[in-house]
């Protein structure tokens, strides 16, 4: 006599995940990750800071020239677009450091409070996690730029005794602040990717300042020597001085890059900082 045996119930794990109509996509881990980004006082104030910097910084830059603006000669219309583009990027000197710091605090806050096990239970796969993060903080940092970019010039182009942007020359006019926003929200990317692989807030804020602000600073105590020339070389693919050859037209040291070279070198910076950022979250525990 033979007993047939009852199949064995589904686990209550199992059926839940059978009958539930959510998957884990990357597009949810865009939409968890940007709830988080956009629910922290951190990001408002870093934003905020942004904007109040920029738009004074321009204004205040923007009064200079108008105060010697008996002494300025005539200028042709792509030399007043550099003065009144310099206005506006100007303060990407400083900028630059609180797009570091968002990029930074985006992953250092989940490990100082611990939300980031909550994370990457969520997101076993962890990489994703890490992607996501990344292109929302890129992404905000691209439209805050561009927002605030666009009201820099709007308040300082009265100011200026060459008037506003001419954007009839796209080559002296858009395409240096195009460069200018595309370069912060990389540097913001460069941030996560410090975040993760230093995953502690200090060391990491750190690290992204040394690197984006110290580091070209240094180069100025080596004198322009044959023996040292390789130093001034190198320190042209310093992400910062990559980017300001894209915008400004003049790197603090370094040598000048074209723009493919200079936005290659910012690339290979994202990359870099990510690919850490991966090692470091793959093979370490939260």
């Amino acid at each position: 006599m033979t007993t047939a045996l009852a199949p064995a119930p589904a686990t209550p794990t199992r059926a839940a995940a059978a009958d539930s109509p959510y998957r884990l996509s990357f597009a949810r881990l865009v939409a968890s990750e940007w709830i988080k980004f956009t629910s922290l006082r951190s990001t408002w104030w870093s934003i905020g800071l942004v904007a109040v910097v920029s738009i004074g910084l321009s204004l205040l830059m923007a009064f200079s020239y108008a105060a010697f603006a008996g002494d300025m000669p005539p200028m042709s219309v792509e030399e007043a677009n550099r003065q009144a583009v310099q206005v506006v990027v100007f303060s990407t000197v400083l900028t630059q450091l609180l797009a570091v710091v968002l990029g930074t605090i985006t992953v250092t806050g989940e490990y100082s409070t611990g939300m980031i096990r909550s994370t990457l239970t969520a997101a076993p796969g962890r990489v994703g996690a890490l992607f996501a993060k990344a292109l929302v903080v890129a992404v905000t940092m691209l439209v805050t730029s561009a927002v605030v970019f666009a009201i820099a010039a709007a308040v300082s182009g009265p100011v200026l005794p060459t008037g506003a942007i001419d954007l009839s020359d796209p080559d002296s006019s858009l395409m240096p602040l195009l460069g200018a926003t595309v370069y912060l929200a990389i540097i913001s990317v460069v941030g996560v990717g410090i975040g993760f692989i230093i995953r502690n807030g200090p060391g990491a804020l750190a690290a992204g300042i040394g690197l984006v602000f110290v580091a070209p600073i240094l180069v100025l105590f080596f004198p322009r020597l044959d023996s040292f020339q390789w130093i001034h070389d190198a320190a042209s693919y310093l992400p910062s001085n990559a980017g300001q050859s894209l915008f400004m037209g003049s790197p603090m040291t370094g040598e000048l890059l074209e723009p493919v070279p200079a936005l290659v070198t910012l690339a290979a910076w994202a990359v870099v900082a990510l690919a850490g950022g991966i090692a470091v979250l793959k093979t370490r525990d939260a």
